[in-house]
């Protein structure tokens, strides 16, 4: 774990995470251009066949939800942030968004996901390998599971610096990493 502890991680995603700065060395979450930022994720969402479920975990402000909508029959999303999920369905108002802590219950079924993206949000939990498991049976067989965290090394090890977010509390090696993916 990173220096300080944060006690209740709920109310750590507040609208000063999100605004960036404050909390986090994140853009403000109103300026990200998803088209951009998402742009190798909604490019292989473009190339698969169209239909079935996807799940975005961790979902802010529902951004690539509203980005991939149209490619999917049923879109889902879910963030520990009131604040997030009350901007994502604003966004992405055809969603099924709902509040998850995933260091808690995860609620949604094994196999039942054609897609699932978890970007940027297993670091922010306190057992990276068992939310991943948790999320991966999310993920229905010859399904997708997309995936991106931090990585302990060489790059860290450079620019670690940079990153001052509280909450970066789980975050593994790359050898780490995938070997939890194989194992799931």
């Amino acid at each position: 774990m990173r220096g300080q502890v944060i006690i209740n991680m709920k109310e750590f995603f507040d609208e000063d995470y999100f605004y960036g700065n404050k909390k986090s060395n994140y853009i403000c979450y109103d300026e990200i251009d998803p088209k951009k930022y998402f742009k190798n994720v909604i490019e292989f969402i473009e190339g698969r066949k169209k239909g079935g479920r996807y799940l975005d975990v961790g979902c802010a402000f529902g951004l690539l939800i509203r980005e991939v909508s149209p490619f999917f029959d049923e879109i889902h999303g879910c963030d520990i942030s009131t604040f997030a999920i009350e901007k994502a369905g604003k966004n992405a108002p055809e969603a099924k968004l709902r509040i998850v802590d995933l260091d808690g219950r995860f609620p949604y079924s094994n196999g039942y996901f054609d897609v699932v993206t978890a970007l940027d949000v297993l670091e922010h939990t306190r057992n990276l390998e068992k939310n991943f498991e948790k999320i991966s049976a999310s993920v229905k067989d010859g399904g997708c599971l997309i995936v991106s965290t931090p990585i302990l090394d060489w790059p860290r090890k450079i620019f670690g610096f940079l990153d001052k977010d509280k909450s970066h509390i789980s975050i593994p090696s790359e050898n780490k990493l995938v070997g939890i993916a194989k194992k799931n």
